[in-house]
């Protein structure tokens, strides 16, 4: 993320920055702002907000942003803490298995929709608004002007693209982008879970097909309130279930905008 956002700036100016999308970049950025003393405008193309998605590993980095926006415990309660890690054949034999000390915390499992719901807390409701995106966005000296799709608009000081992979941010401000071909691909579903996994976060390697290549798939117990295996399955429609792409420092986005100061940024 970037430009613009200066410390100098009176931290009672309301809505002096813009983010694009109600996912968890925006919401995370919105946390960040709000112990800087900033009241950020969110605004969210969905109607309303969706509590679908799968599961997310959260690592050290992830443990130490949630921390820093004092949002880690709040997550931690919804969260699966693993106490191994356990590598299975897939005649379901036991190739390796390593404990984790209880005293450390290496890995939070957490379903996208209670990770969401957590950040969503502590971000007034008067900052959102819902059912609506920029349908135009004009950058000049003095900020950026934004007309949104349902006739109202604003000017701000930085607007941030947090929307997803189909941001309108993105389309409308970084004409000179590229996507990335990447030869690793990942399909996510939710299976019957037959096998008692307790608290461990377990591997399954093994052969998808007669003459394929090896598949993995991953897995962790739970022991949060949440019924992992009965969470809605639904596509979502809104940029909270899309996750965003940066647009200049992300490797699937390039080149860089050649604007050194420019309002108008992209999260990754």
């Amino acid at each position: 993320m970037g430009a613009n956002c200066d410390d100098t700036m009176a931290p009672t100016e309301a809505s002096d920055v813009l983010i694009v999308g109600g996912g968890l970049a925006g919401l995370t950025l919105a946390n960040y702002l709000s112990r800087q003393g900033r009241e950020p405008l969110i605004v969210e193309r969905a109607p309303e907000w969706r509590g679908g998605g799968y599961g997310i590993g959260l690592w050290a980095d992830g443990i130490d942003v949630l921390d820093e926006i004092d949002r880690l415990e709040t997550v931690r309660e919804r969260a699966a803490d693993p106490s191994a890690f356990e590598v299975r054949s897939s005649d379901r034999s036991v190739l390796t298995r390593t404990r984790v000390p209880t005293e450390e915390t290496l890995l939070l499992a957490v379903h996208r929709g209670d990770l969401h719901a957590a950040l969503r807390e502590s971000v007034p409701d008067d900052w959102v608004r819902m059912g609506t995106e920029p349908a135009r966005i004009e950058e000049h000296a003095d900020g950026v002007d934004v007309t949104f799709d349902d006739g109202t608009g604003g000017t701000f000081d930085l607007v941030v693209g947090a929307d997803g992979v189909h941001s309108t941010v993105r389309e409308q401000c970084f004409a000179d982008w590229t996507l990335a071909e990447r030869d690793t691909y990942v399909w996510s579903l939710w299976a019957p879970q037959d096998v008692d996994l307790e608290s461990d976060m377990v591997s399954v390697w093994g052969r998808v097909a007669r003459g394929s290549s090896p598949a993995s798939a991953t897995a962790w117990g739970s022991t949060s309130p949440r019924d992992w295996t009965h969470v809605p399955t639904t596509p979502a429609t809104n940029s909270a279930d899309r996750p965003p792409r940066s647009a200049g420092n992300c490797p699937t986005c390039s080149p860089a905008p050649t604007t050194s100061r420019s309002s108008i940024a992209c999260a990754r």
